[in-house]
């Protein structure tokens, strides 16, 4: 996958989370992923978790909220702080706080019982573009030889 590939299936997947449309942007960064390794591959595989912990939200599926929660977090504990234009932790922040009714519930809801505030959700907005400072280049795989 080129960078500008890249970049369009980022950004996409960016427009989608920040139009709750959740399942969608977890199907664009998966093609990403997919191409990725190291510290970006846990990064996209990060956002693809918060996108799917988002839509079991919206499915009233509190088991899928709370087990997504615990390995989103997970992914991103090698994430430098400001990664790929995101800061990483305000953004995790912002996740914990609109999951918080499910993942800080005693005990968990039942499934049908729990309903997303769309209101609370985090923007994702990009402070860097990391295709123009070199960010994305410096964390692609390398060519094979």
């Amino acid at each position: 996958m080129t960078l500008p590939e890249e970049r369009n299936l980022y950004l996409e997947g960016i427009r989608l989370f920040n139009d709750h449309e959740f399942f969608e942007a977890h199907e664009v960064w998966e093609d990403v992923w997919h191409m990725a390794y190291g510290t970006k591959h846990d990064f996209y595989q990060g956002m693809i978790q918060c996108s799917v912990a988002l839509e079991h939200y919206c499915r009233s599926n509190p088991r899928g909220v709370l087990s997504l929660f615990k390995s989103y977090n997970r992914k991103f504990v090698n994430v430098p702080a400001k990664f790929m234009g995101l800061d990483v932790p305000a953004f995790l922040e912002k996740m914990r706080q609109v999951l918080a009714p499910v993942v800080e519930a005693n005990p968990l809801p039942e499934k049908g019982e729990i309903q997303l505030d769309h209101s609370k959700v985090p923007k994702i907005e990009l402070s860097y573009d990391p295709f123009e400072n070199g960010e994305a280049e410096k964390f692609a795989k390398p060519a094979r030889f």
